[in-house]
C-alpha cells in the first residue's frame, strides 16, 4: 500500500470507513488492482482510510467479494467545494457582486487627510484643492499628484513643502509651513497686567505716568516709551549765553512697578452627601445612524428608571481603507438607588475652605510676596450649604509690555 501525500491530491480525496471480517483480504486485493489507500487507522473492528474519488468506484466489486461494508465519512478537496458552491448560486452571485462593488468603490477618493499645518487652516487648503477638481468622490485615475503639489505651493505662500500620496481611498496631504519672522512690536510702553494699588516705581527707560498711591486697572499705561533728551544751543543775537532745550525721543520702556494685588476665591460644600448604589437592573437599546438619519432598532428610546446611569457605545464599520457610512449605537441604562447622608457643618466647612485655598493658590504667580491672608466663613442652613471666601494680598511687579 503506497503512501500518498495529501497536499498532492489537488483533485480531492474521500475519508471512508471499512467494516467486515474480510478487511485484510480487501487490502491485499486493492494493492493488486492498483487501488491505493493512505492514513490507515484502526478503531476497533472499523478501519478508516483515505482514497481518491476515481478509485472509490473500482472498490465496489472488491467489497462484494470480501463481504465488507464501506461508508463515506468526509469529502475533501477543491472539486467538492466547487460542487457545493454550484448548489448555492445565490451566495456565489452575492459574493461576486460584493467584491465588484468594493473594487468599484476603491477606485475613488472618499477622504482627504491634511497634516502638518498650524497657521494655514484646512479650509484654505481644501479651497485650493477644489479649484484643482480634488474633492471627496473624485476618481483616483484623474488625479495628477505632481500638479496638485505644485498648485498648493503656488496658491498658498505660507507653505514651504507639500507631499501628496494615495493610500487606498484616502488622499494624504503632508505640508511644511515656512518659518515666519515674528511681527515687530509696535508698542514701546509698559502697561498694567492686573488691577492693583501702586506702591513703588523704578524707571530705567521712559517716563512714569502713575505715582505711588494710584489705583490702576488692567491695561492702564504705567511707563510711556518716550523721554526728553536735553541739548545746548547758542543764545539769540550772539549774546554768548547757552539755552538748554530738549527733544522727545521714543525708547523701549523699561522698569518695575510694584503694586498691591488682591486675589479672591469662593467655594461651597453641601451639608448632605448623595450616595448612589446600583440595584442590578438594567436595559439596553440599539439605534443605527445611516448618513444623517438615525433609526431606532429596538429597546426603550428613553430610560425607564427614575435614577439611572447611561453607558453609550458607538461602533463603526471599517473594512481595510473603506469606512462605511453606518454607525451602530448601544445605550445601557443602569438603575441605582439614592441615599442621602448628612454631613457635619464643620466638616463641610473644612472641605469648602480647602477648595477655596486650593483655587487661590493656583492663581498666585510663582515666587510672589504674600502680605496678608484672610478667610471668611458662611453658613446657609436654609440652602443646605456652607461657603468659604479666601482673600490673599500680594506685592508684585505688574508692568508688562
Amino acid at each position: 500500500m503506497s503512501r500518498i501525500e495529501p497536499g498532492a491530491l489537488w483533485p480531492g480525496y474521500l475519508v471512508i470507513s471499512l467494516e467486515g471480517r474480510g478487511i485484510p483480504r480487501l487490502l491485499n486485493l486493492t494493492t493488486q488492482n492498483g487501488i491505493y489507500f493512505w492514513d490507515l487507522s484502526y478503531k476497533g473492528d472499523m478501519v478508516t482510510v483515505k482514497i481518491r474519488p476515481r478509485d472509490f468506484k473500482r472498490l465496489r466489486p472488491l467489497l462484494r467479494k470480501t463481504s465488507c461494508r464501506v461508508r463515506i465519512l468526509q469529502k475533501k478537496g477543491a472539486p467538492f467545494i466547487i460542487l457545493q458552491g454550484c448548489r448555492r448560486k445565490g451566495l456565489i452571485i452575492g459574493t461576486v457582486l460584493f467584491c465588484i462593488i468594493i473594487y468599484f468603490l476603491s477606485l475613488f477618493v472618499w477622504s482627504i487627510n491634511i497634516e502638518g499645518n498650524k497657521n494655514v487652516t484646512c479650509e484654505e487648503i481644501i479651497a485650493v484643492l477644489e479649484k484643482c477638481g480634488v474633492r471627496d468622490g473624485v476618481p483616483k485615475g484623474t488625479l495628477d499628484i505632481s500638479e496638485i503639489e505644485r498648485t498648493l505651493l503656488l496658491e498658498i505662500e505660507e507653505l514651504k513643502w507639500v507631499g501628496v500620496s494615495l493610500k487606498g481611498v484616502y488622499l494624504d496631504i503632508q505640508v511644511v509651513e515656512r518659518l515666519m519672522w515674528p511681527p515687530v512690536e509696535e508698542s514701546m510702553d509698559l502697561y498694567a497686567a492686573k488691577d492693583g494699588l501702586v506702591m513703588d516705581i523704578l524707571v530705567l527707560a521712559g517716563e512714569a505716568v502713575v505715582e505711588p498711591g494710584d489705583t490702576v486697572k488692567k491695561g492702564d499705561l504705567l511707563i510711556a516709551g518716550k523721554m526728553s533728551v536735553p541739548h545746548e544751543t547758542e543764545g539769540a543775537e550772539g549774546s554768548g549765553q547757552d539755552v538748554s532745550t530738549g527733544d522727545i525721543v521714543e525708547v523701549k520702556a523699561r522698569g518695575m512697578v510694584e503694586a498691591i494685588v488682591w486675589y479672591e476665591s469662593y467655594a461651597e460644600a453641601p451639608l448632605q452627601r448623595v450616595l448612589k448604589n446600583k440595584t442590578g437592573n438594567f436595559c439596553r437599546s440599539f439605534s443605527m445612524l445611516v448618513g444623517d438619519n438615525l433609526y431606532h432598532l429596538w429597546g426603550p428610546q428613553e430610560s425607564p428608571y427614575r435614577n439611572y446611569e447611561v453607558e453609550k457605545i458607538k461602533r463603526s464599520f471599517i473594512w481595510r481603507n473603506l469606512r462605511l457610512p453606518v454607525e451602530l449605537f448601544s445605550n445601557a441604562y443602569w438603575e441605582y438607588e439614592v441615599d442621602i447622608m448628612p454631613v457635619s457643618p464643620y466638616k463641610a466647612l473644612e472641605q469648602a475652605r480647602t477648595a477655596a485655598l486650593k483655587e487661590i493658590n493656583s492663581l498666585l504667580p510663582r515666587g510672589v510676596t504674600i502680605r496678608k491672608r484672610h478667610v471668611d466663613e458662611y453658613f446657609f442652613f436654609e440652602l443646605g450649604t456652607v461657603g468659604c471666601r479666601a482673600v490673599v494680598e500680594t506685592l508684585e511687579d505688574i508692568a508688562v509690555s
